[in-house]
């Protein structure tokens, strides 16, 4: 049998595990051979993670990537690109516009200007629109006309740039919003809230132009009641400084605030980092993961029972964590049971079904790092419980050197069940990988997750949302998607 030479599919879907904090570069390797060698699963892939992925970057970096690539041409992936760029926010169609220029997209940068002025003719071509974006985008939108190469009309240059095209009219237009923004400073307290609420100023431009007044607890009230899902868990350090801790009325808003956006599309990585920042008020802590914990379940997408092997032999302090993390997501996320199991040359098991994060720290919270390593030993674990699973995470370092060997155990355990089950490897180490190598002379199908510099909640959460019990569940999934057209997000200019 030949070997399979050139990128494979769990390759490209594994840059989704990237979170690399704004460095869009970092995509570019693995997408550039996806765009020439696989550009219909690229393609797809985009799609795909515009509706299920959670990283932001990733959203902004693939189209553009692929965009970069001569051998990527075929018309309706090259239009799917260009609609996913189109379908960014202001912030992040700048962003896609920088790292198109630096790029530099052979014959198709003049195909991304021109899908940026689409985007900026059609909001202003619906103003309210457009106002709602400048008062929040204002410094964005100035960047995007001069990048691009486009003339704002004349209502926006006002708005912009504080004068008319012929510059005979200067300030914020009379009875705007942004006459209103210009004036919170000198309102009363109550007055401005009203005028905040009223004409539903976003929270950190209200911020902006309340300056010192803004620390007024009936202005924070109407700050947080005029809050967006996102707005309330992107700005919570803010809001510590605010009062909300010390103040009973604030606090209770900002609970009822946190109550409303469970049903919301909020990003759960934006919970998890608003949890962290009330890590010493336990009752606020609780409320935001009791939030994070409903809008994983929200993702869904994720099948079956499974089971979760972490190392905990010698210097595997990293692992034991990272599989605290990946079991309380499946936990929340799939509606199967959930079994975690700490190996060394020897298994201890746990059932953390239905428990969040904390709870399976608490009855784990003795396990450590020491002993040999044997990851066999886990699944012969769930062998001899006849312990039926369909699906497999494993994080280690792979140094496998103990008795039961995983690939020794891995065919009894699918007889056992009658079926290949899906295994996943978070490797959390580079070096002496014994349990890759056994995999592969063995044929044993897995899915690699590099998380060797580490990994936070952002990667974690992505990472276990493309978990799949079949074989070739997520790939197929992927396929499906649907391409999007840049005519369905965008009108035609004339």
């Amino acid at each position: 049998m030949p070997v399979e030479t050139g990128i494979t599919a769990n390759q490209i879907i594994s840059e989704l595990s990237k979170s690399p904090h704004g460095k869009l570069a970092d995509y570019v390797p693995t997408c550039k051979v996806a765009a020439t060698e696989k550009p219909e699963l690229l393609a797809r892939l985009i799609a795909w993670n515009r509706v299920k992925g959670q990283v932001r970057d990733s959203k902004v970096a693939f189209p553009v990537v692929s965009l970069s690539v001569e051998a990527f041409n075929d018309a309706e992936f090259i239009d799917n690109s260009l609609a996913h760029i189109a379908s960014l926010g202001p912030r992040e169609l700048l962003r896609a516009l920088r790292f198109s220029i630096e790029l530099r997209l052979p014959g198709r940068m003049r195909s991304v200007r021109r899908v940026v002025e689409r985007y900026l003719r059609d909001r202003e071509g619906k103003w309210p629109k457009w106002e709602r974006m400048a008062l929040q985008h204002r410094a964005t939108l100035r960047e995007l006309y001069a990048l691009a190469h486009i003339k704002p009309c004349e209502a926006a240059n006002v708005i912009l740039y504080g004068r008319s095209l012929d510059k005979t009219k200067f300030g914020p237009p009379a009875g705007s919003v942004f006459e209103i923004v210009s004036r919170l400073k000198d309102m009363s307290p109550l007055e401005a809230a009203g005028q905040i609420m009223e004409w539903k100023i976003p929270f950190l431009v209200a911020m902006g132009a309340l300056g010192a007044k803004a620390k007024d607890p009936d202005l924070v009230l109407a700050l947080i009641g005029r809050m967006t899902p996102t707005e309330l868990v992107t700005n919570t350090k803010m809001l510590q400084r605010l009062g909300i801790e010390k103040n009973p009325a604030l606090r209770a808003a900002f609970q009822q605030a946190i109550g409303k956006a469970a049903g919301s599309s909020a990003n759960v990585l934006k919970t998890s980092r608003a949890a962290e920042a009330f890590e010493d008020n336990e009752e606020l802590s609780e409320k935001l993961k009791g939030l994070q914990e409903r809008q994983i379940e929200k993702l869904g997408g994720i099948e079956g029972n499974w089971l979760v092997l972490a190392d905990k032999s010698g210097s595997m302090t990293a692992a034991i964590d990272i599989a605290r993390q990946v079991s309380a997501i499946l936990s929340k996320a799939v509606k199967g049971r959930v079994h975690l199991v700490f190996f060394d040359s020897h298994p201890r098991s746990f059932d953390v079904t239905g428990k969040t994060y904390d709870e399976i720290q608490e009855i784990t919270w003795r396990v450590s790092a020491d002993g040999q390593t044997s990851i066999g030993c886990g699944l012969q674990w769930a062998l001899d419980s006849m312990t039926e699973v369909d699906g497999i995470a494993i994080v280690s370092d792979g140094g496998e050197n103990h008795t039961p060997l995983f690939y020794q155990v891995y065919p009894r355990y699918c007889q056992l069940v009658g079926k290949d089950v899906p295994v996943y490897f978070y490797r959390t180490h580079r070096g002496f990988d014994g349990f890759s190598s056994s995999l592969k002379t063995s044929s044993i199908d897995f899915q690699l997750f590099e998380t060797l510099a580490g990994i936070d909640y952002y990667s974690v959460t992505n990472l276990v949302q493309t978990m799949r019990t079949a074989r070739f569940g997520l790939v197929d999934e992927i396929m499906q998607t649907p391409l999007l057209k840049l005519d369905q997000v965008l009108p035609v200019l004339a």
